[in-house]
């Protein structure tokens, strides 16, 4: 039996927790359903199926929550927990405890959410010593990531394919802020960039830049406390997560970019070059900037879709913007 909108509605009731707790607030994304009651949070995949992920069975569900413990367990080992049954007892539902499971989910520790990465810098309290610390964070954790043999993974070939993917969102974007055109002259721009540029990917592949990287690295998936915990990689796609480390740079330093903070994004590249030595990842930076633009403007196009909104419009505005303003500088 699949979660549906009736189970999600009582699982918001603060009965259905293992512990006392007063309130229960719910986020829903286009993946997850998320509850966040006292000091946890349990987060449930949707029964969905996208071209990028598919979570359209129990069993694949279960496999994700448990990769997703596994491998944010890498950057942020305090915030995991584990895996979960949500079950049923006498026509109830409830996190944990006896009953037959109908569903499974990620139970996390509640960080302090004033401390996320985002909200601090809404509030102009990040600074350089602040991506410094973030930029040792990822040098560390990519020196020791899984280096990815396998020519299928972060190719150049793959990466266009996830770029020109933004197209089957092209109409939503359109009817959502008139921005089909810069689709379209991105597309272009990146697909010159990247006839001319292949023997550069292919170079980086063969050297050993292929890691298991993170995948999602932006700044609200970052807790900026004592330690440095960055969370919420990329579990349900190997392709997603198996690239040049320079698209994880990418991704933190686009999104950096997009706060209107072009300084801190300079100074977290800067810091983790000197960290890695890896100069080399300038050529491409724009390019995987504008990927990383392109993948949250499609990501804001799906909720758009989903549930027209005006934060979907907002955010698939600004990331079609920054999309073009990277392309004009490849």
């Amino acid at each position: 039996m699949d979660m549906d909108e009736k189970i999600v509605k009582k699982l918001k009731n603060p009965s259905s927790f293992p512990y006392e707790t007063k309130t229960v607030d719910f986020i829903e994304t286009h993946i997850s359903w998320i509850y966040l009651a006292g000091n946890y949070v349990y987060k449930i995949k949707k029964p969905v199926k996208f071209s990028f992920l598919d979570f359209s069975t129990l069993e694949k569900r279960k496999f994700y929550c448990e990769e997703e413990v596994r491998l944010n367990k890498r950057l942020c080992r305090e915030m995991y927990l584990g895996v979960v049954p949500i079950v049923e007892r006498d026509g109830k539902y409830y996190f944990e405890g006896e009953g037959v499971p109908i569903e499974y989910a990620v139970k996390m520790r509640r960080m302090p959410e004033e401390r996320r990465m985002n909200h601090l810098l809404e509030r102009n309290e990040v600074g350089n010593a602040d991506v410094e610390k973030i930029a040792l964070t990822v040098a560390r954790f990519h020196e020791i990531a899984t280096v990815i043999r396998d020519p299928t993974y972060g190719s150049p070939e793959l990466i266009k394919e996830q770029i020109d993917d933004i197209k089957n969102h092209r109409e939503t974007i359109e009817k959502a802020c008139k921005m089909g055109k810069v689709v379209g002259y991105t597309l272009k721009k990146c697909d010159d960039f990247f006839k001319r540029n292949i023997l550069l990917m292919l170079t980086r592949q063969r050297d050993g830049m292929i890691r298991d990287c993170h995948g999602d690295l932006h700044a609200a998936n970052v807790f900026l406390g004592e330690k440095i915990c960055i969370f919420d990689c990329v579990e349900f796609n190997k392709e997603f997560r198996y690239i040049d480390t320079a698209s994880d740079i990418a991704f933190m330093a686009m999104d950096l970019d997009a706060y209107k903070r072009e300084d801190l994004s300079k100074a977290f590249v800067k810091r983790y070059i000197q960290l890695t030595g890896d100069r080399k990842l300038l050529l491409l930076l724009d390019y995987y900037k504008c990927y990383r633009a392109n993948v949250r403007a499609k990501v804001a196009a799906i909720e758009y879709a989903e549930k027209p909104n005006e934060d979907s419009k907002r955010r698939i505005e600004k990331y079609c913007t920054l999309m073009e303003k990277y392309a004009r500088m490849l």
